[in-house]
């Protein structure tokens, strides 16, 4: 059924008597599809590394070096490989440390501390106290330190130390008595808020970050299966203590519902003593025993091994996404300072002669080999990223680096590429349809013409033409 009216790009557009309506009359951009949020969503490797392209390639991603001065001795020390690594160091080092004092340094407070203690808790404190001051002088507008998650973080860290260290000591001394200072030895626990530092190793151990990355991942699947196994160990947590009733086993093992789920998960979940918990059981009753095998089978056989099974799934999904981060980050930021240089016209856009010039750069070759791009074969595609309604266009670096993606080897056929290729080639057919169309009635014409021409010929020679030789009407 057509509607009389109709809207079209927000214009009301009234169907003329006789023409059929436009073929494509509304316009609209699909929803942005979203990570299903299931049991099982990490499983959906495609749209997690969808996630992972589209948080990559936003031109304004965020990197605290943004907030940096451009030049100066403080950014540049800041900002040095070797800088952060010796941080790292000596992060590791205090962690370290921390355990060597807490296992051999006896004293209440630092000045009754060993000189040894004394001089690693002040070498500790300089040290971290210059690392927070190179990259606090680093930041250009100094309120921008805020801004930065770490650097608030390591902010609060730091004055915990200097006020355990050295803001402490130097009101004991004053004082000249440690029992008015009240409970200091309180402060010594919050050292162990420094181990949360370690955190940041992880952006320099890649393997590291997967197994940690994938525990996150799999915490709400790993809770369903809890949940699932504490249900079927209550269910036969009752069943047993009330088939146990009378028996020794029931004082020993059953005596209430929380003793036998105690002792369900115990010897038959975590299979810690079996044998002896099922022979004293099998002694005393079989039908008992049976059902504590099946107990046995649902529970440490199938949910504890489903467990597991969600965890390799996890790993293995985060450990691909963790990779496809790397790559495309590398290749990236390869290509951006890349095409910034051969940014001819300076407008921040990459156009086909551009391009062209890529092709022509050995390193740009093995960046593209890299994220798995024939660059070989994406010369044929060339005319797909530049041309539009026959027009050559410009992309920006984001939908440049999208279309590379996308044309990767390694990358199958899904709905939506069929989808795109449909809106793709409609227009061409029906560029087709209306020539041919055209040419349709042209080829009515000519046989009017023609036809016409015969008549004619027939009227000057006074003589009637074979019917089989006139076209039809």
């Amino acid at each position: 059924v057509k509607p009389t009216l109709q809207k079209i790009n927000g214009q009301s557009w009234e169907e003329p008597e006789g023409e059929e309506p436009p073929a494509k009359v509304i316009s609209f951009s699909p929803a942005p599809m979203v990570l299903p949020g299931g049991l099982f969503a990490f499983s959906d490797q495609d749209s997690i590394k969808n996630n992972v392209r589209q948080s990559l390639l936003k031109p304004d991603a965020y990197t605290v070096f943004d907030f940096y001065h451009g030049s100066g001795f403080w950014q540049w020390l800041a900002k040095n490989p070797y800088f952060e690594n010796t941080t790292l160091g000596v992060i590791c080092l205090n962690a370290v440390y921390i355990a060597v004092d807490t296992d051999y340094n006896d004293a209440t407070t630092l000045l009754e501390a060993h000189p040894a203690f004394q001089f690693m808790e002040h070498a500790f404190c300089a040290y971290f106290s210059f690392e927070w001051i190179v990259r606090f002088m680093a930041f250009k507008h100094k309120r921008n330190g805020l801004k930065d998650g770490w650097f608030v973080f390591d902010s609060i860290l730091v004055a915990m130390m200097v006020t355990e260290t050295w803001i402490m000591t130097i009101v004991e001394v004053l004082a000249g008595s440690v029992a008015n200072l009240g409970p200091t030895a309180m402060l010594r626990l919050f050292r162990l808020l420094r181990l949360s530092r370690l955190m940041r190793m992880l952006r320099s151990l890649p393997g590291l970050m997967i197994f940690v990355k994938g525990m996150v991942t799999a915490m709400k699947s790993v809770v369903y299966v809890m949940g699932l196994l504490v249900m079927i160990t209550y269910v036969f947590a009752i069943a047993l203590t009330q088939l146990t009733g009378g028996l020794e086993v029931h004082d020993l093992y059953f005596k209430n519902v929380i003793s036998s789920m105690y002792s369900l998960l115990i010897y038959a979940t975590f299979l810690d003593d079996l044998a002896d918990f099922c022979d004293a059981i099998r002694e005393e009753s079989l039908p008992c025993l049976l059902i504590v095998f099946v107990y046995v089978g649902l529970a440490a056989m199938t949910v504890m091994n489903m467990l597991t099974g969600v965890l390799c799934e996890v790993v293995s999904a985060v450990a691909a996404t963790e990779n496809e981060e790397r790559i495309i980050g590398a290749v990236s930021e390869t290509l951006r300072g890349m095409l910034y240089d051969m940014d001819s016209d300076h407008n921040g856009l990459i156009s086909h002669n551009e391009f062209n010039a890529i092709l022509q750069n050995k390193a740009a070759l093995t960046a593209l080999e890299q994220i798995g791009v024939d660059p070989v074969g994406i010369v044929d595609f060339a005319d797909l990223f530049f041309v539009k309604d026959n027009h050559l266009i410009e992309l920006t670096f984001p939908e440049f680096m999208s279309k590379l993606i996308d044309f990767r080897e390694s990358n199958s056929a899904r709905v939506k590429d069929i989808v795109s290729l449909c809106k793709q080639m409609n227009p061409k057919f029906g560029d087709v349809r209306k020539d041919l169309g055209e040419l349709k009635d042209n080829t009515r014409g000519i046989e009017r013409a023609v036809v016409k021409l015969i008549k004619t010929f027939e009227a000057v020679a006074g003589q009637e033409l074979p019917s089989n030789i006139l076209p039809e009407s």
